[in-house]
């Protein structure tokens, strides 16, 4: 599954540590009007040297003209305090929501 996941992904972004890969960023979308970020993984003990704020900040300036930039996150101080240092807001600052299907589990 994960090898199909990357197969179609829109952009991916990596960190090394000379041959060992310690960050990776995924995005799907349609490279136009939505880009979602699906994965940003950090190992941790490479976590809160930048390498996620880099991987990110790759990804806005790739997608640069594109209308939204999405992504999920598990709703910490941490997460939230991350995501808003690089310009996200949540979508109840927007007076949107947001919803999700739970499909195949895995």
């Amino acid at each position: 599954m994960l090898e199909q996941a990357f197969q179609h992904s829109l952009f991916t972004v990596s960190a090394y540590d000379g041959e060992q890969l310690v960050g990776l960023l995924r995005a799907v979308g349609d490279g136009f009007s939505s880009v979602f970020i699906q994965d940003l993984l950090v190992f941790p003990s490479y976590q809160r040297q930048g390498i996620g704020r880099e991987l990110v900040r790759q990804t806005l300036e790739t997608f640069a003209d594109v209308y939204q930039i999405q992504l999920v996150t598990e709703q910490s101080d941490k997460n939230l305090a991350f995501y808003r240092s690089l310009g996200f807001r949540e979508l109840s600052d927007l007076n949107c929501t947001g919803l999700i299907y739970i499909g195949k589990s895995y």
